[in-house]
């Protein structure tokens, strides 16, 4: 998750955005095919690691991680 939240961080002059979505995408998609339960579980998993960021960008970043992965649907 930290190395999601970087890359969605980063500037486009740091990191091309085509590479930053070939990283990204794949992750997302793999999400969609794991149970509800897994889902449920990941969104927790997310809602923990937000609470433990320091940097107010990267604990925005962890709050809406759930959502950026499609994860949400569920609630």
């Amino acid at each position: 998750m930290s190395l999601m939240i970087s890359i969605e961080l980063t500037e486009d002059d740091d990191i091309d955005p085509d590479v930053a979505t070939d990283i990204t995408e794949p992750v997302a998609y793999l999400l969609t095919n794991v149970t509800d339960e897994v889902k449920r579980e990941l969104i927790l998993l997310f809602s923990e690691v937000a609470e433990e960021e320091s940097l107010p960008a990267r604990h925005s970043m962890a709050l809406e991680f759930s959502e950026y992965l499609g994860l949400l649907s569920l609630e």
